[in-house]
């Protein structure tokens, strides 16, 4: 006797055109043209903007803005205003589990040039998250966040950097003795504790 099978039809989850090398390719390019400010506004324009979602939001120790209007006036503002580049230590790409959006995760540092023949170096971690829009043949940056210490830009500084250097010494002193201010406090109340007489009952 025959068995009859009940057979389902069997599909291969979807996935994105862009594979991961090609994310994070692009990724790279971008993160190079936005922190070279030599790059021109037309190549911004060309290979940036594009990118970029019309809601994305963009944080970093001092300000947080959103709108793709309000960026890209910054992001053209900033190549105006300040001379620099960034080398890229290493960068990750990772998709969410349905492979519909990602984050990336670059660890740079970036060289300022605010005076002639000297340049100050900036550790920073760059966060991006994005969405696969158009069938995963393309992504829409959605947040950029940059990671940096304000305490790295003081120290940078050739008359503040000695004085946060100082001023950060004599901080560590300062709770080095409040700690052992707080032991001989606490240690002194513990022991009239121990030696106060008893309650009578």
């Amino acid at each position: 006797m025959a068995t009859k099978v009940n057979c389902r039809p069997f599909t291969i989850p979807t996935l994105p055109g862009l594979g991961l090398a090609d994310i994070e390719r692009r990724f790279r390019r971008m993160t190079h043209l936005m922190y070279d400010t030599s790059v021109p506004a037309s190549v911004l324009a060309e290979e940036v903007y594009p990118y970029l979602a019309p809601d994305i939001e963009f944080v970093n120790p001092w300000r947080r803005v959103r709108g793709v209007e309000t960026y890209q006036t910054d992001l053209s503002g900033t190549h105006r205003g300040v001379h620099g580049d960034l080398d890229i230590a290493q960068m990750n790409v990772r998709l969410s589990e349905r492979r519909d959006a990602g984050r990336v995760l670059v660890d740079s540092t970036q060289s300022l040039r605010l005076l002639p023949r000297r340049a100050y170096r900036l550790r920073m971690i760059l966060t991006y998250d994005f969405e696969m829009i158009e069938e995963g043949e393309r992504f829409h940056v959605t947040r950029h966040e940059e990671m940096w210490s304000v305490g790295d830009i003081l120290q940078s500084l050739p008359l503040a950097g000695r004085g946060y250097d100082v001023l950060r010494s004599l901080s560590g002193y300062v709770f080095t003795g409040a700690v052992l201010l707080s032991r001989a406090v606490a240690g002194r109340l513990s022991g009239a504790e121990r030696g106060a007489p008893a309650p009578a009952r």
